[in-house]
């Protein structure tokens, strides 16, 4: 993957990553301030969204095989997503008294499928690189 597109699929995923996320807990999530910070620290936050967005952008190039955008954007974005948040909220759930499963379970099924989301995103970004990545 040339720098170039790692760096605008980086970009392109950390602004759609706090822009529907900003959408999803203040309008959509009903237990968006079950044991929220009253002030959210911003300092860890957008640092973090960074991280996941570099390194989904970098994944995608070592996971994607090629072929059909859409398909193959989604199922990586998905199965990036479902590593990510299903374990972490199974974990949050039996260590946080802040929700029922139920609510973790529908959080993890958003970033599951906002990350199937995403991976399109980064597939039209980055054209067929992902499998002109590995070849000897």
């Amino acid at each position: 993957m040339t720098t170039n597109k790692l760096i605008i699929s980086t970009l392109a995923f950390f602004a759609l990553f706090c822009i529907t996320n900003l959408i999803w807990y203040t309008y959509f999530f009903p237990f968006q301030d079950t044991a929220a910070r009253e002030e959210r620290l911003m300092t860890a936050v957008l640092p973090g969204a960074l991280i996941a967005s570099f390194m989904f952008s970098y994944l995608y190039g070592q996971l994607a095989k090629g072929g059909n955008k859409v398909r193959e954007g989604f199922k990586q974005g998905s199965t990036l997503g479902t590593f990510m948040y299903l374990p972490l909220f199974l974990i949050f759930y039996g260590t946080r008294d802040t929700m029922p499963l139920a609510a973790w379970l529908m959080n993890a099924a958003f970033h599951i499928v906002q990350f199937g989301i995403f991976g399109i995103v980064v597939s039209y970004i980055r054209g067929n690189q992902a499998s002109e990545t590995r070849k000897p």
